[in-house]
């Protein structure tokens, strides 16, 4: 069973929170581009290893940076299964379809095209199916990062990604699994969004605003169950081992950011 003190790996944040949650839970993390969202996802996923199996899903980085993130803040990556969705879709998917299209500029027909796609096993990829069969293999506790799941919403109908959503939160809540699902803020219909906000059992919000010569972080800790007392706005910093709290203010809600 994992650890439910730790959430995101900072214990000022984790420890008011943790006896809100049910022992599965699924999380969103939503954050701008430079926010530094993806680190504290990292750290998420950082918090699991040695109390639970651990998967990292990557759609939008390499594998190698995934595990120099790691290294670099002392956290230890050979605890944690990583998968390249990108890489996997790219090789299955797009690259098939690049040698359909020389394919095509060369005069072979599609029947010509058959035998080698299935030498290679890109005839077929489902990235709801790869998911899905992920999470179904799974019989006990785990923690799981989805970063992001704006890759999700390029490949996939809505109704899919929802579908993802909801397999996984259902499986969090069968197994005592934790899951995070980071995504860009603005990136998607505000109603397919809204229903992701409403499947979390936890919600995070991280901003970056300029002050001065820097940017000044904030996380805002828009939701925890059915607890909106524990709503807070939270002053954090990155230090050596990661994401900290540096200046914690009076519990806000997300009215607050006006």
């Amino acid at each position: 069973m994992s650890d439910p003190l730790r959430i995101l790996g900072i214990p000022e944040i984790d420890q008011p929170i943790q006896t809100a949650l049910p022992p599965g839970w699924l999380a969103l993390l939503t954050g701008h581009s430079g926010s530094g969202a993806p680190l504290l996802a990292k750290q998420f996923a950082n918090a699991g290893v040695g109390i639970a199996p651990v998967l990292y899903y990557t759609t939008y980085e390499r594998s190698d940076d995934v595990v120099k993130a790691f290294t670099d803040f002392g956290w230890d990556p050979t605890g944690v299964k990583i998968v390249n969705l990108a890489e996997e879709y790219y090789q299955r998917v797009l690259v098939r379809g690049l040698d359909v299209a020389s394919a095509r500029e060369r005069g072979l027909s599609l029947d010509q095209l058959s035998e080698p796609a299935r030498d290679r096993g890109t005839a077929s990829f489902s990235l709801t199916n790869r998911m899905l069969s992920d999470l179904a293999a799974i019989d006990a506790a785990f923690r799981l990062v989805v970063d992001s799941i704006d890759f999700f919403f390029e490949v996939l109908e809505p109704r899919d990604v929802t579908t993802v959503a909801r397999q996984i939160r259902h499986r969090c809540h069968t197994m005592g699994g934790q899951a995070l699902l980071t995504a860009h803020t603005i990136a998607h219909d505000r109603t397919v969004f809204g229903l992701l906000e409403d499947l979390a059992d936890l919600s995070f919000d991280l901003r970056a605003e300029p002050r001065d010569d820097r940017y000044e972080h904030t996380l805002f800790i828009d939701k925890v169950g059915n607890r909106p007392d524990l709503s807070r706005i939270v002053r954090v910093d990155v230090g050596e081992s990661g994401w900290r709290v540096r200046e914690a203010s009076a519990t806000g809600n997300r009215a607050a950011r006006a």
